[in-house]
């Protein structure tokens, strides 16, 4: 939701990047200064104005929302030569698509998928560690920096699926240096295989095509005439092979343009984004910088909790007429974020205004927030029969993924004998994807049935003639050991299973209440939020965190963004100890927020 739903006159600050004739704008804006009022006033300007027939101005965002929002509020589809779209698009486009094969993409075509989808294809996977037991799909490894030594590597993060007691965690992980080569060898011949790329593999591509010694200055220079004028927004988000891509434009005399956004909001550093980008574009020839520090959006005691979280030298300044707000701190003393009725109750009677959102940093704080019944209650000796009973709880709380992962990694084990084995190992098999998501689901339906008065020892038996049924319609063969794990216990196993589906829970939230992470609200604002921190380990207690640099301060900019959500009341919801550090360390921190500390009921 954009801060400019009510727009406010035109402040000074606004009027000067209006009136910059500079080749290259850079503009450091707060939260809510009303940055996409003017990126999109800029673009009216120079469209009204375009006497350059054939030639383009190139108007680029993050998101096909926000190139939605450009158009409307410059009055509706903007007609070529002109081009409005994602970032990525434009690279695509432009960029990689006619100029890839110079960078060994196949000349007979390539396709951009994202890699969500490119998970469903067919996936090689990418060995990450020496030991061969890290391994992650092709598509999961990103391109997110680059290393200065001989050969000049890429830098590469991949997302894992990292498994502890059954329990399935998305996580990104550093490529090992020794492996980044075998994976980037294999990057390169899926490349010249399918000619399928990740919108990662587009960025480094496309920066690759544009510093090649004899050819990127003539590409650069044939786009400087096909787009004169580009304006970026957002441009902290930019990773780090995006960023090289539109530096290396920018350093084209013949392009001018604007680039806006705020680098305090920087947070997405698994993907090589840096807020030191703007740094670099300011470095450019003929680059002015200009600044928007009035928010229309955080009111006072809001914008005084932002500052002490921003960047030295980027304050967060409220309008003069701007309302006092509140900043409000609750104490609570839980080991998770699992709440009680009372206390939800409690959080959301901090609510001023209409929109209310709970944010947390982390997906596992937020699911425990939302009340998912996810634990460890299984009865019995089988581990397999333990992951699968985790499978069923996340399947029951609306997590269909993390349920299908874990049984899936069960039934790679049985069929298989490799629970890290990849796809190609299926086709070696000759078992295809829809009979292999059939098999799956087939494990998960019977898992999830409740039988009244059932043990865990007759479930446990129930599932193993599942899995059986699965592997053997996937045309395996029992050799007497694969299913050994699925044991019963004569003890506890003989306790009644209770199942998920028949405890009543109660919702401790509003169906218009927002409870997500941090990095998805980004860009979103809601009358009263709440960030609730939980109980962290001392060495990596917000006292630290929120002010070090060990990290890039990428923490700290993860904090300042959930800070800068909230228009009337911002609620700092944290643990006792970390409550005592914060005090002891950042007494200035504290003193922002008022004097009454709410302590969070027991129950």
């Amino acid at each position: 939701m954009s801060s400019l739903s009510q727009p406010q006159p035109p402040t000074d600050e606004q009027k000067a990047v209006l009136a910059s004739t500079a080749r290259i704008t850079v503009v450091r804006a707060c939260p809510g200064a009303g940055k996409t009022e003017v990126f999109v006033e800029a673009i009216r300007r120079r469209l009204h104005d375009w006497k350059e027939p054939g030639l383009g101005l190139a108007a680029l965002s993050f998101t096909n929302i926000a190139r939605q929002t450009i158009e409307a509020r410059v009055g509706g589809t903007i007609p070529a030569p002109h081009f409005v779209g994602t970032l990525d698009s434009f690279v695509f486009r432009f960029i990689v698509k006619p100029f890839g094969h110079l960078v060994g993409l196949p000349q007979g075509g390539v396709r951009l998928f994202p890699a969500s989808v490119c998970k469903t294809l067919e996936k090689p996977e990418a060995v990450l560690s020496e030991d061969g037991k890290l391994r992650c799909p092709i598509y999961n490894a990103d391109f997110c920096g680059i290393t200065k030594g001989s050969p000049i590597m890429p830098v590469l993060s991949a997302g894992v699926a990292m498994k502890s007691k059954g329990v399935v965690t998305p996580r990104r992980i550093s490529v090992a240096p020794k492996m980044i080569g075998k994976v980037w060898d294999l990057k390169k011949a899926l490349w010249n295989k399918s000619g399928i790329i990740t919108h990662s593999d587009c960025h480094f591509l496309a920066s690759s095509v544009l510093h090649l010694k004899d050819h990127g200055p003539r590409i650069r220079q044939i786009i400087a005439n096909r787009f004169p004028v580009i304006f970026i927004d957002e441009l902290q988000d930019t990773g780090f092979f995006l960023a090289r891509t539109f530096l290396s434009l920018f350093e084209d005399a013949g392009i001018s343009g604007l680039v806006v956004g705020d680098p305090n909001q920087a947070i997405y550093g698994f993907g090589g984004a840096s807020p030191r980008i703007f740094d670099e574009f300011e470095k450019l020839n003929g680059a002015i910088t200009l600044k928007l520090t009035l928010s229309q959006r955080c009111p006072k005691a809001v914008a005084k909790v932002a500052t002490t979280l921003s960047a030295p030298g980027n304050p967060v300044e409220s309008l003069p007429t701007a309302a006092v707000g509140s900043a409000c701190l609750i104490v609570h003393a839980l080991d998770n974020s699992r709440l009680s009725v009372k206390q939800a109750q409690a959080i959301h009677g901090m609510l001023q205004g209409s929109s209310f959102a709970v944010i947390a940093r982390k997906g596992t704080t937020t699911g425990g927030l939302r009340g998912l019944l996810v634990r460890d209650e299984f009865q019995g000796k089988s581990k397999a029969a333990r992951h699968i009973n985790i499978a069923v709880q996340y399947l029951v709380n609306g997590e269909p993924r993390e349920a299908f992962q874990i049984v899936e990694t069960e039934l790679r084990r049985v069929v298989i004998g490799d629970e890290r084995a990849g796809n190609e190992a299926l086709s070696e098999k000759g078992i295809s994807l829809p009979e292999w998501r059939a098999g799956i689901f087939a494990i998960l339906a019977s898992a999830t049935q409740t039988v009244k008065g059932e043990t865990w020892n007759e479930w446990v038996g129930r599932v193993k003639k599942a899995v059986n049924s699965a592997a053997k319609s996937l045309r395996w063969t029992d050799d007497g050991t694969a299913l050994r794990s699925y044991m019963t216990c004569n003890k506890t196993g003989n306790e009644i299973r209770m199942g998920l589906l028949d405890v009543a829970v109660e919702p401790i939230w509003q169906l218009k209440d927002t409870i997500s992470t941090i990095h998805k609200v980004k860009g979103a604002e809601f009358d009263t939020v709440v960030f609730f921190v939980p109980k962290t380990a001392k060495n990596k207690c917000p006292s630290i965190q929120w002010w070090s640099d060990d990290d890039g301060g990428e923490e700290r900019r993860i904090a300042f963004v959930a800070v800068s959500r909230a228009k009337q009341r911002f609620v700092l919801c944290l643990h006792s100890t970390v409550y005592d550090a914060l005090k002891q360390n950042r007494p200035d921190f504290i003193k922002c927020f008022d004097a009454t500390v709410t302590m969070l009921p027991a129950t």
